[in-house]
Formats: structure tokens, sequence, C-alpha cells
């Protein structure tokens, strides 16, 4: 729609330079063109722009990677509250349910999808995430400071800590380690639907967004007449004389369909097409979790996989992806191939630079000083004889010297560095 209306106002305006307007009145309209053309850089618009969708892009990954998927947390509870008898099962249950009405709480407070869903408290019993009594207990938790402190989020995360803890007690955990990392699983849980709640409290700055969008739509106001194609003296200057602004369409529609993007975007938790999906969210987790707990401990018997008797693993494909090549990873250099001087194995040394070369080296200076009688740090040294220095093979008396005292001694072929 805002390209159509951009076209129509772009193609009166130039309908109405050609044929309406008089020749003074032309050359003042070419003056406007040339002057809004020259400046219309002065409003940064791919940087406004760019920020923009940077930022909000970050948000919303933030968001989708911290929405929550309940299934660690159930494997954990399948994991370590051991047990097939009635009483495990329910301790598993619980937990998987305290955690998932953490969520539903969340949404509900968060997204118009959920919150049509359960308008009520009422309503949540009434689905199954809460029974009467813990809604007794709920409600419970009710002070003079209530409605200062906010919702109470806390409270069947703090539930499902607890049956952790009734677990050991009981024995259906084995050891404290376990029940630790069952309270650890159950802690980033509600980390991760914290974050989408702060998220969801402390929104963009609302000038951020009006900013952004005042500077796309006068971008693109002033274009349409920067944009005009204009005559001079009766020739069209540096320019072919096209009635459709091709160039200028094009940019429209990049740049007001990055805004559009980001403004689907900058509320993931609405009830668009493309945004979340929180009522699918919890039936999932609520319907896994469940399933996950009421099977303990159940896998398969230990017997030989298929290719124990193997040597050359057969990896098979089906016909149609068995000609396909398969490019496998390797390092980038891997294939690279060193020449060296001389065809025979390669000398490894020390470092020019390391104590023992430079000890040999000074020895060597020492015994030339004296018989030269020169400074052998001076520009007029041998560089011949400074290499022959630092390419000293390593020989015994050269490897006596790496060890004042004496305990470091040259490996043998049996000896390993």
């Amino acid at each position: 729609m805002e390209t159509i209306i951009f076209l129509i106002f772009y193609g009166i305006i130039s309908v109405i330079y050609k044929t309406a307007l008089g020749e003074s009145s032309q050359r003042t309209f070419e003056a406007v063109v040339r002057y809004f053309d020259k400046r219309l850089s002065y409003i940064p618009l791919e940087f406004v722009l760019g920020f923009f969708v940077t930022t909000v892009v970050n948000r919303w990954t933030k968001l989708y990677q911290t929405i929550g998927f309940i299934d660690n947390v159930g494997l954990m509870a399948n994991c370590y509250i051991r047990g097939a008898t009635e009483k495990a099962r329910i301790y598993r249950r619980n937990i998987m349910r305290y955690c998932e009405l953490v969520q539903v709480l969340v949404f509900r407070d968060m997204s118009m999808r959920t919150r049509r869903r359960f308008p009520t408290m009422e309503t949540i019993v009434a689905a199954g995430f809460m029974n009467k009594h813990e809604l007794e207990l709920y409600n419970s938790y009710d002070t003079k400071y209530n409605s200062k402190l906010g919702t109470k989020y806390w409270i069947p995360a703090n539930w499902a800590l607890c049956m952790t803890y009734k677990a050991r007690k009981d024995g259906y955990i084995e050891s404290d380690y376990f029940k630790a990392q069952m309270e650890a699983e159950i802690r980033t849980w509600r980390t991760n639907i914290e974050w989408v709640c702060n998220y969801d409290w402390v929104p963009l700055p609302l000038m951020y967004p009006q900013l952004v969008c005042l500077a796309v739509n006068l971008y693109f106001l002033v274009s349409i007449v920067a944009r005009q194609l204009v005559v001079e003296k009766h020739k069209i200057v540096d320019e072919v004389d096209v009635y459709f602004p091709v160039m200028t369409f094009l940019q429209f529609i990049f740049y007001m369909g990055w805004l559009k993007v980001i403004d689907v975007m900058l509320n993931p938790f609405g009830e668009d097409d493309d945004d979340f999906e929180t009522n699918a969210l919890i039936d999932r987790n609520i319907t896994m979790g469940l399933m996950i707990a009421d099977n303990p401990m159940t896998t398969p018997d230990l017997r030989k996989d298929p290719f124990y008797d193997e040597v050359d693993v057969p990896l098979l494909y089906s016909e149609e992806s068995s000609h396909v090549p398969n490019h496998h990873y390797h390092g980038s250099a891997s294939e690279v191939r060193l020449e060296h001087r001389g065809s025979g194995p390669v000398t490894m040394m020390p470092h020019s630079q390391s104590a023992a070369n430079l000890k040999r080296i000074m020895s060597f200076k020492s015994s030339e000083d004296d018989e030269e009688k020169t400074n052998p740090f001076s520009m007029s040294h041998d560089d011949a004889r400074m290499r022959n220095w630092r390419e000293v093979s390593l020989d015994s008396s050269f490897l006596s010297d790496l060890n004042e005292n004496k305990e470091w001694k040259p490996p043998t072929s049996q000896q390993k560095f």
C-alpha cells in the first residue's frame, strides 16, 4: 500500500512538472529538485534503520532462545527420580506441572493469545495446570505489599524445588548430587522464563521506533521531489528519460520492507501470524513433560550394535543420495605440502633466539673479538658469520651447553618428549 501511494504521488508531481508548469516555474522546480537531491544524504537512513534492525533482531533472538522448552527438566526428572511406584510418578508429574505452570502464568500476562485462553486463575484450574487446593495456597501469599511487588511467578518454581527436596528425603533421589542437578535444571528453566518476562517488562523506548519510522517516511517524502527527472535547456542532463523511477522504487521496497519486518518482530508475543505460538508451546510442553515423567528409565536391552563385527562400517545411502558427493570437514591448511631444502629428513633444532643459542653465539663472539678486536654489534659485522652462528648443528658439545646443571639429557629413540 505504501509503495502504491508513493508511486501515485511521484507520478502526479512528474506530470504537473512536464505539462502544467510554465518555463519559469519549471526552472524554479528544477532548482528545488537539485537542492533536495544534493541534501538527501543528510538523513542517515542506513545508519538509523540498520542499528534499529540489529537491536530488534537481537531482542527477538534472545526471546526465542529463552522462550522455554521443558524437555531438559523432564529428562532430568526421569533420570534422577528413580522408581516405577505411584509416588515416584506423582513426584515427577508434579515437578513437570509446576514448571509448566510458571510458563503459563508468565505467558498469560504477556501474550494476548494466552490471556484469551486463560482469562482468570480459575480457568487455569479448569485446564488442569493447577488443583483447587494449590490455587488456594497460591492466593494465600497475599500481603499488603503484593500490589507493589508484582505477580507471584516464583511460587510454582518454589513448589517444584520443594518436591525435589521431598523426593530426596523419601529416597527417590539416590544422592545429594542428583538432587543438586535436578534443582539446577529447575532454576535454569525459571531463569529463562524470567528473561522473557524482563524483556516484556522493559521494552524499547517508544521514541526509538517512532524516530526510525519518522526518518524512513521523511526520507521517501523528500525523495518524491528529489528523485524527479528534470530537464535543463530542453536536454536531459546525465540521465535517461524514464517514466518509472526504477531505482527509487527498489530502494523504497527494500527500506520500507525492512521497516515492516521489524514492526512485526518488535513484539513477538502478539497475535500476528508470525508471532510466537504461545498456546501451542504450552500444549506441547505439558504433553511432552508428562509423557517423559510417565516412562521412567525405560531403555532398550543391552545388545551389540549392527556395526559391532564390521571392520569397515558400511555407511548406506538411498539410491538417489548415493551419487551426491560429500565434502567432509578438513582444516584449511591440511592439504598444504611445504618444501624444504635438500631431499633428506627435516632437521629439528632450538630457536635462534633461545637461551642456549644466544649463549653459544656470545661465546663465538668473544673468541672472534679476541682475534679481531672489533665490536661484534657494529654495522660492519659479517652477516655470513652470523648466519653460521644461528645455523649451528645440534652436536654433543652444543647439547652440553643447554643446561648448566647437567640434568638435561638428549632423548634416545626409546624416550619421548
